[in-house]
């Protein structure tokens, strides 16, 4: 499973889900294209990094913070390190 995010620099940048972490919460990994590799390299860190991780912002975007929501299923609960995401997925049902 994965969900496409929009990059400025058109770096092709996505969330992959990895693991089952608990109750409809995964793990998810925040890949790039080899050639925008720079995209993750040059985030910025917005926190008491390692401590505490608030948001990730890699070159070109998107701010990826504790609370943001795509497709209106999925939520991040919290921000491991700059590539690992737990992920809340709800049921709209």
């Amino acid at each position: 499973m994965k969900i496409k995010l929009y990059n400025r620099d058109g770096a092709d940048l996505w969330l992959e889900k990895i693991k089952n972490i608990e109750n409809n919460i995964f793990e998810w990994k925040l890949n790039v294209d080899n050639k925008h590799d720079y995209c993750l390299k040059y985030c910025r860190i917005i926190g008491d990094y390692p401590k505490e991780i608030e948001a990730i912002d890699p070159s070109g975007g998107p701010l990826l913070s504790l609370g943001s929501e795509f497709e209106g299923k999925y939520k991040i609960i919290n921000i491991i390190n700059p590539n690992t995401f737990w992920i809340s997925e709800r049921n709209n049902n």
